[in-house]
């Protein structure tokens, strides 16, 4: 049974996310393989929008790099969507955190994690 909401399984993974622009949005990226997410995979023709910075986007300190960690805004963005319940998506928050560190700085970690968690609070990615 696949469950997204567990440590990513990548044996076989190359790190690599292969994704293309989706003509129209040039805010929305869309995958062309499938990515490793827990024990599954996100599935090819996902779409998803990178980090929504909202109002931090004006502020440069608090400003999240939207396109520099798609791999984890892609993750993050299919366990929201998939999240039922406050568990999973706090699940998809810490997880989206240990991506942005893969290549990412402390400081992104901080906002990115603060981002996420306080967009949880107002329902903001999810559907329960």
């Amino acid at each position: 049974m696949t469950n997204f909401f567990i440590d990513d399984i990548e044996t076989g993974w190359d790190g690599r996310i292969y994704m293309r622009s989706v003509p129209g949005k040039l805010d929305v990226l869309e995958l062309t393989q499938p990515l490793p997410c827990g024990n599954g995979m996100i599935p090819v023709g996902f779409r998803w929008n990178g980090a929504s910075s909202g109002i931090f986007a004006k502020v440069l300190i608090l400003n999240f790099p939207k396109w520099k960690h798609p791999i984890a805004t892609c993750r993050h963005d299919w366990r929201c969507e998939k999240a039922t319940s406050k568990e999973q998506r706090a699940f998809a928050d810490k997880r989206f955190r240990v991506d942005v560190g893969k290549g990412g700085t402390k400081w992104e970690q901080v906002k990115g994690f603060s981002g996420v968690r306080i967009g949880a609070m107002f329902g903001v990615g999810s559907d329960y």
